[in-house]
């Protein structure tokens, strides 16, 4: 179940338009939890790191944290979604996004899907090879 998971995770990446290239920096899986961690080449020379980690609770797979760190080719923050215990000022609390202003505003929880499909919104489709 978890290996599924996780190969999903990368089969979306595989089949996005904006995702150029991308390096598994780390995977494991227990018996009932997993983590990975992958860095995405974007299709404008942006980057997409992003982390999870999972666990299977009575046969279902709960996102349990994340992050998703969008950035410039330059370092500079786009957008970061996560859900990590430190902004309870947000009505979605934990689930948050952090903008390039340094302001932090609420966040429906996000998982790799949606997160592409907001990079999608903005950046140009990925050209054939």
């Amino acid at each position: 179940m978890l290996e599924n998971y996780l190969d999903s995770i990368v089969q979306e990446l595989v089949v996005s338009h904006v995702v150029y290239s991308f390096k598994l920096l780390k995977r494991e899986i227990g018996e009932e939890d997993g983590y990975i961690r992958i860095k995405c080449n974007l299709s404008n020379g942006d980057i997409l790191e992003f982390a999870e980690y999972i666990r299977v609770i009575k046969n279902i797979i709960h996102l349990e944290t994340y992050s998703f760190h969008w950035q410039s080719g330059d370092g500079k923050l786009i957008k970061r979604w996560d859900n990590v215990k430190h902004h309870k000022e947000v009505v979605t609390y934990p689930h948050h996004l952090h903008l390039s202003n340094n302001t932090v505003i609420d966040s429906e929880p996000m998982n790799l899907k949606k997160v592409l499909a907001q990079i999608a919104k903005v950046l140009p489709i990925k050209k054939p090879e």
